[in-house]
């Protein structure tokens, strides 16, 4: 089976080459983009069946096995194992083949016979951004058919003759190969070391009536191939048909320089850096809400009061629907302070949870956050920083709350001509228990962009946990960038659990006063193939600590992952 995939391939590659050849020669970024997409599809393919070496990949209990595998040794695979984890990598290569292929021709047919010019676009706002946040009028007058892009046609379609009804369709579909060596620290059951495969894809429609009236909808499928380790095909990973947005939006001038644009519906919230709120783009279903919310500008200041209910993931193949038990709800405002060469935001956010629980302390949880965070650049020393906090106080049951969370950050970018290398340090802080039941000191992250903060591995979250950690990022060469970053972890209290990113105990925390909880590596390459493509691939390792240790299971844990996506 692998010199079929490598056949396959190299049968792809030769058909772009020769599709290539009837064209311009400036074909040739894109051609080197399908090179590498094919690269990737066959690399999937061979991890998964590495990962596989040895034993199934999935356990089949033996009542269902077929009679003719009964008979092998104990050990050996059978052949219905063994082709099923190729054949997905052949899948998956020929997808990304096709993929590459399509992206490579049709900028072509877009061009026969016509001088290509090149509109100022707005950038796609890919990751946790909102794809809600383009602007495509400014492609308005722009003669469509002439661009070097086939996907301009479906950006600005005119439904007026002046233009002033106007609809923009965009997608996204990304592929995401993920392998786990024992996962949580090897205490995931039934398996803790697992390759599998992640799908997800999104489309969205964006009506536009006059520039005062606006309706954006977008949806979303996510799909989980072979995941055996802890909790399996989850909520988390398969949401096969959802609506993610889904809003109206109504703009009320009110002068030269101020405005509002009042937004119902269902929306993704995405408030300064993240850390308290954030739709998480990296997992497969990022979050989003039903509720309002008014985009208050005045000069350069935009003030955002707004009321939501969360909509949980229960349903894998239905809609989702919000639920009264989790509100969220506040004012964030951002802004330069114009007085020194900084960004200022400051916040007030609510929750209102129907139940709650932090370190034997439950009931209903009415929570208040008060913060602010600033950060700017000093560009004549090529420093950079910033720094949040943020106070928390209300009530779970009868008990009362007082928490708390600081991250500062000091950067440095290297006067190094193309590389523009930056290094960085950080600390994080977020307080914990002092100790069991009674009053909380558990900072609670509300709904963060996990991802971005405390490790690509994903199981520290911003709870009960003291941070130091530094990394560097650099671009090698045009659209390719490496990071390399450093976590230490303590516990903040030795009275309190440690918290996974989702905001349930990792591990219990009473059993041991041990507080040093281990160390985590991360890598990361991004390369950005075309407008469109964008390949990463990243590694993580996990160093336990004493605290891990002494809590249960305790083996490193090795993350590696690569993904294509591909964005229009």
């Amino acid at each position: 089976m692998r010199h079929v995939m490598i056949g396959l391939a190299a049968v792809g590659n030769r058909v772009m080459v020769a599709a290539a050849q009837s064209r311009k020669p400036d074909a040739t970024l894109s051609l080197s983009a399908a090179s590498v997409a094919a690269g990737v599809g066959f690399q999937l393919g061979q991890w998964r069946c590495r990962a596989g070496k040895g034993k199934p990949l999935r356990h089949v209990p033996r009542a269902h096995r077929r009679a003719s595998d009964m008979s092998l040794p104990q050990g050996q695979i059978p052949a219905s194992h063994r082709i099923r984890p190729t054949a997905v990598g052949i899948i998956v290569g020929l997808v990304l083949q096709l993929l590459a292929l399509v992206h490579d021709l049709l900028p072509a047919w877009a061009q026969a016979g016509q001088a290509a010019s090149d509109p100022q676009r707005p950038t796609y706002q890919i990751g946790s951004a909102g794809r809600f946040n383009e602007d495509w009028s400014v492609l308005r007058g722009v003669d469509l058919g002439a661009t070097d892009d086939f996907w301009d046609r479906l950006k600005f379609i005119s439904l007026t003759p002046d233009g002033s009804v106007w609809l923009t369709f965009g997608g996204q579909a990304r592929e995401r190969e993920e392998y786990f060596r024992h996962y949580l620290f090897g205490a995931s059951k039934p398996e803790d070391t697992n390759a599998y495969l992640l799908s997800r894809y999104r489309l969205s429609a964006d009506l536009h009536v006059s520039p005062y009236f606006r309706i954006f909808a977008e949806g979303k499928s996510a799909f989980a191939l072979d995941r055996d380790l802890e909790g399996g095909r989850t909520t988390a990973y398969v949401d096969e048909f959802d609506l993610l947005n889904g809003f109206a939006d109504i703009m009320i001038p009110l002068g030269k320089q101020a405005s509002a644009t009042l937004r119902g519906g269902r929306q993704e919230l995405i408030l300064g850096s993240q850390r308290l709120v954030g739709p998480g783009d990296f997992t497969q279903v990022p979050r989003t809400f039903d509720g309002g919310a008014a985009f208050v500008r005045i000069a350069d200041w935009t003030i955002t009061p707004f009321w939501a209910e969360a909509v949980p993931i229960v349903h894998k193949y239905r809609f989702n629907e919000s639920t009264s038990d989790n509100k969220l709800f506040g004012i964030f405002s951002t802004g330069p302070l114009h007085l020194l060469p900084v960004n200022l935001d400051l916040y007030w956010l609510g929750v209102d949870n129907a139940a709650a629980t932090f370190n034997g302390t439950a009931g209903r949880e009415h929570r208040q956050t008060l913060g602010g965070r600033t950060s700017g650049k000093i560009d004549q020393a090529h420093l950079d920083f910033e720094v949040e906090g943020a106070g928390q106080f209300g009530s779970v049951g009868r008990e009362n709350i007082a928490a708390w969370m600081l991250t500062t950050v000091l950067g440095y970018t290297l006067p190094i001509e193309h590389l523009l290398p930056r290094v960085y340090l950080e600390f994080d802080y977020a307080s914990g228990d002092k100790r069991p039941g009674g009053s909380v000191s558990t900072f609670n992250p509300l709904y963060p962009n996990n991802h971005s903060y405390l490790g690509y591995i994903d199981y520290i979250g911003r709870q009960n946990i003291v941070s130091a950690n530094g990394g560097i990022t650099m671009t090698l060469v045009r659209d390719l960038t490496l990071s390399l970053q450093q976590y230490l972890f303590w516990r903040a209290s030795d009275r309190d659990s440690l918290y996974n990113k989702a905001g349930a105990v990792l591990r219990p925390g009473t059993g041991t006063t041990a507080r040093y909880v281990g160390a985590e590596i991360d890598l990361l390459a991004t390369y950005n193939m075309t407008r469109h493509l964008q390949f990463y691939a990243g590694y993580s390792h996990f160093f336990t600590g004493e605290f891990i240790r002494k809590t249960g299971p305790s083996r490193d844990s090795d993350f590696l992952y690569s993904a294509l996506q591909y964005t229009f």
